[in-house]
C-alpha cells in the first residue's frame, strides 16, 4: 500500500468532510496516515478523500461518512479480499444493519473512484467471499518535491538548529512557487537521510527530493544542495552556496533565497526538457505552462516573449480555467503593449486578469498581473498600492520591490525608490531580470542628480542584458550622455548620443516627459534632465516639414516610432499655420492621443489616451472610438476633426486619422508636426480635456 506520514501539502484545500467514528476501521490507519492510490488521497482522522488534478492540486471529493469508512477498510487491506461481514463489523460496530446498506456504499464508491476509468471497477467483487480494492500507484505531480532535513556537518551540535531553520525556510519558500507541491515539513522530518530516495518518493508521491548540508567556515556559512529524481535516484542538479554571516539572521535568509531561486530555475528547466522529451507533440496545459515558466527564468528578448505568449495561448485552449495561463498571457500582452503600442491587446489583458481573479483572487500571478497592468496604464499610484498588496501576501517577491521603486520614480519620489530597488536586488542577486533593477536604479539616481552613480548603474544594466530592445539600449546611452554633460564630460556625452542615434534614431529632448505632470517635483526633475540633454547636444525636436521619402499607405502602425509619410489616405495633412486658421474659422474637434503628455495640448483638445495605438481598424479600440465619436460629433460624419500626434516621427496621430477615416468621417485632418511642432512654434497650450472612452 502507498502510505505516507502526516499530510502532503496540497495545491488547493477545501472543506474537510471526513469525520472520525470511535471504533471504526479507519482508526486503524493511525493518527497521521495518508493513503495514495490512483489519483486519490485518503487522509485519516477527519482528512477525507481528495482527487488530484494534472497540476498536482488536491480537491475534496464529496462523499458520505459511511462510504469513507468502507473505503478505509478496503484501502488498509489493499489487494486482499475483505469479507462482507468484516467490513460491516468495522463500519457498523454493534449495530444490526441489512447487507443492502453495504451494497449501497460500495456502489457509491465505485461511482466516485471509477470516474474516467476504463475496464473493470477498482473495487472487485469476489463471489461468495467479499470485495477487493485493486488500484495503481499514482504518478507523482510534475512539480512535486520534498525537502529532506539538512545535515549539520559542523562539529558543534548546538548549531543543529541552523540546519533545521534552513530546511524550514526552504520548504516555505518553495511552497510559494505557483504550481509547486511541497511535502509538509512534519512529513519530511520523519525520513532519515540514509533512506533510499526512491522509497521516500514512492511513499510521499513526489517527483523530486532535495538533500543538503550546512557547515560553518569561520565567519561564513556554506550550504550544499542536491536535487535528486525520486523515481530513479539519479542526481539532477547540485550547487554550493557561501554566505558571509555578519548578521546570522540576515545571512540565513539570504542563503535560503539563493538556494530557492537557483533550485526553482533548475526544476523548471528539467521539467520543461522532460515535457518536450516525453510529450513532444501532445503536451497538456501544464506542460505548456512549465515550458513558459522555464523561458521566463532566463534572459529574454522579443523572440522569447513571443514564445511565451504562444505557449500560454495554447495552454488556454486546452484549459480555459488555468489561472497561471490566464495571468501569464495577460502579462505578456501587457508587455507587448509597452513594446509595440498594441492598445487592443491591453484591453484583452484586462479581460484575462478579470477571469483569473474570479477563479483565484489572491493567487500570486493574478496579483502580479493586476499590478503590472495598472503600471502600464500609467496609473502609477494604483499600481503602487497593488504591488504593496502583493508584498503583503508574498513578502519575498523581489520583482514587486523593483516595480514599487519604478512607480515611486514615476511620481516624483526617486529618493524613496532607491532602497526599494536595492531590496529587490538583494532578494534575488542572480535574477536574469536584474538589468531592469539596474535600469530603474540608474533613473532614480539621475532624477536626484547623482550622475556618476547613475552612469555606473546604466553600464551594469547594458552589460546584464545584451538582448535588450534597441530603443531601451538607446535610452541608456541617452541617460549616460545627460549625466556626463552635467559632469562636464561633453566629448563623452556627444559620443554616447551618436551611439544612441545609431541604435534608435527617433528620440528628441521633448520626448522625455513627466509620467505625473501634477507632481511639481517630478516636473522639475524632467526639466533638469531635458536641460542636460540639450547641453549634451541632443536634438530638440523632429522637423515638421521633413519629407522622408516614405510611400504612403493606409496601414495602422503598431510600432509608433518611425519616419512617417507626408500623406494619410482619406485625410488632409495640415501644417501649423493652417491649423491655426482652421481652429479660428471652423472650430474642429481636436483629438490628442496623449503620447509623451505633460497634460497640456492645443487649446480645446480632447484627450483620448492611446486612441492612435493598435494595428487594426477592426479591433476593440476601433469599436470604442466609434462609440465615442458618435457622442462627440453628434452623428455628423462631416464634422471637421483634427488628429494630432506627437511629431513627424510618431504614427500615433496618423493612426488616429486613419481610424477616423475608416469610421466614415469625411473631414479628417492630420496635424503631422504634432504637439511638438506646436510647442516649438511657441504657440499657447492649455490643459487637455482627458475624457473616458
Amino acid at each position: 500500500m502507498w502510505r505516507t506520514s502526516n499530510v502532503v501539502k496540497p495545491g488547493k484545500t477545501g472543506q474537510e468532510s471526513f469525520r472520525r467514528h470511535k471504533g471504526s476501521a479507519v482508526d486503524a490507519l493511525g493518527s497521521s496516515d495518508v493513503y495514495l492510490f490512483d489519483q486519490f488521497r485518503l487522509q485519516s482522522r477527519g482528512g477525507g478523500l481528495f482527487r488530484q488534478d494534472s497540476a498536482g492540486a488536491w480537491t475534496p471529493v464529496e462523499i458520505g461518512t459511511r462510504a469513507l469508512e468502507v473505503l478505509g477498510v478496503l484501502v488498509e487491506r489493499h489487494g486482499k479480499v475483505v469479507s462482507r461481514d468484516e467490513i460491516m463489523r468495522a463500519v457498523w460496530p454493534g449495530i444490526a444493519v441489512e447487507e443492502h446498506n453495504l451494497t449501497v456504499q460500495i456502489s457509491t464508491l465505485r461511482r466516485v473512484l471509477d470516474q474516467g476509468r476504463s475496464g473493470e471497477s477498482c473495487i472487485r467483487t469476489v463471489p461468495g467471499r467479499g470485495y477487493r480494492l485493486v488500484a495503481s500507484h499514482p504518478a507523482p505531480p510534475r512539480l512535486s518535491i520534498v525537502v529532506l532535513p539538512f545535515e549539520n556537518l559542523s562539529s558543534d551540535r548546538s548549531e543543529d538548529y541552523l540546519a533545521e531553520a534552513i530546511t524550514d525556510d526552504l520548504t516555505t519558500d518553495l511552497s510559494r512557487i505557483p504550481g509547486m507541491l511541497v511535502i509538509a515539513r512534519q512529513s519530511a522530518c520523519t525520513y532519515r537521510r540514509s533512506m533510499d530516495v526512491r522509497k521516500i518518493g514512492e511513499e510521499l508521491g513526489v517527483r523530486y527530493a532535495l538533500k543538503g548540508s550546512m557547515r560553518r567556515l569561520g565567519s561564513a556559512l556554506r550550504v550544499n544542495a542536491q536535487l535528486i529524481a525520486a523515481e530513479t535516484g539519479s542526481h539532477l542538479w547540485a550547487d554550493r552556496f557561501d554566505q558571509q554571516l555578519k548578521d546570522l539572521s540576515a545571512g540565513q535568509e539570504e542563503i535560503v533565497r539563493r538556494v530557492g531561486r537557483t533550485l526553482n530555475v533548475a526544476v523548471m528547466d528539467i521539467e520543461s526538457a522532460r515535457s518536450k522529451r516525453e510529450r513532444p507533440t501532445n503536451p497538456d496545459a501544464f506542460d505548456l505552462i512549465i515550458r513558459a515558466q522555464s523561458i521566463f527564468l532566463h534572459p529574454m528578448g522579443l523572440q522569447e516573449h513571443e514564445e511565451r505568449m504562444a505557449l500560454f495561448q495554447q495552454a488556454l485552449r486546452l484549459d480555459p480555467s488555468s489561472v497561471l495561463a490566464l495571468s501569464g498571457l495577460a502579462t505578456e500582452l501587457t508587455r507587448l503593449t509597452a513594446i509595440a503600442g498594441a492598445e487592443d491587446e491591453l484591453e484583452r489583458a484586462a479581460a484575462l486578469i478579470e477571469t483569473a481573479a474570479a477563479i483565484s483572487p489572491s493567487h500570486r500571478s493574478v496579483l502580479d498581473a493586476t499590478a503590472y497592468l495598472l503600471f502600464h496604464q500609467g496609473r502609477n499610484t494604483e499600481a503602487l498600492r497593488a504591488y504593496e498588496r502583493l508584498l503583503d501576501e508574498y513578502p519575498n517577491h523581489g520583482p514587486a520591490y523593483n516595480q514599487i521603486g519604478y512607480c515611486l520614480v514615476r511620481i516624483g519620489r526617486a529618493e524613496e525608490a532607491i532602497p526599494m530597488i536595492e531590496r529587490a536586488i538583494r532578494l534575488d542577486p542572480r535574477s536574469p531580470f536584474n538589468y531592469s533593477r539596474y535600469e530603474n536604479m540608474s533613473m532614480a539616481l539621475l532624477m536626484i542628480g547623482s550622475d556618476e552613480e547613475a552612469i555606473g548603474w546604466s553600464q551594469r544594466a547594458l552589460a546584464a542584458n545584451p538582448t535588450v530592445f534597441p530603443h531601451l539600449r538607446a535610452q541608456h546611452n541617452i541617460r549616460m550622455a545627460a549625466a556626463h554633460a552635467r559632469l562636464g564630460h561633453l566629448d563623452e556625452a556627444h559620443r554616447l548620443l551618436t551611439n544612441a542615434n545609431r541604435i534608435w534614431p527617433y528620440d528628441t529632448v521633448r520626448t522625455h516627459w513627466p509620467d505625473d505632470p501634477s507632481s511639481t517635483t517630478l516636473t522639475q526633475q524632467i526639466e533638469r534632465y531635458q536641460a542636460a540633454l540639450r547641453l549634451a547636444g541632443h536634438r530638440d525636436h523632429a522637423e515638421e516639414e521633413a519629407d522622408f521619402g516614405i510611400a504612403p499607405d493606409a496601414t495602422l502602425h503598431r510600432d509608433l516610432a518611425g519616419l512617417t509619410p507626408i500623406v494619410a489616405p482619406g485625410a488632409t495633412t495640415i501644417r501649423t499655420a493652417e491649423l491655426q486658421r482652421l481652429l479660428a474659422e471652423r472650430r474642429p474637434i481636436v483629438i490628442d492621443p496623449m503620447m509623451y503628455s505633460w497634460g497640456r495640448s492645443i487649446p480645446g483638445a480632447i484627450g483620448l489616451k492611446r486612441a492612435g495605438w493598435g494595428s487594426s481598424s477592426s479591433d476593440a479600440t476601433q469599436g470604442r472610438l466609434c462609440r465615442k465619436m458618435q457622442t462627440l460629433a453628434e452623428g455628423d460624419l462631416t464634422t471637421p476633426i483634427v488628429a494630432i500626434g506627437f511629431n513627424s516621427e510618431r504614427f500615433d496621430g496618423r493612426n488616429l486619422a486613419l481610424r477616423l477615416v475608416a469610421l466614415g468621417y469625411t473631414n479628417v485632418y492630420w496635424y503631422r508636426g504634432g504637439r511638438e511642432a506646436w510647442e516649438v512654434n511657441g504657440l499657447p497650450e492649455s490643459a487637455v480635456d482627458v475624457q473616458p472612452w
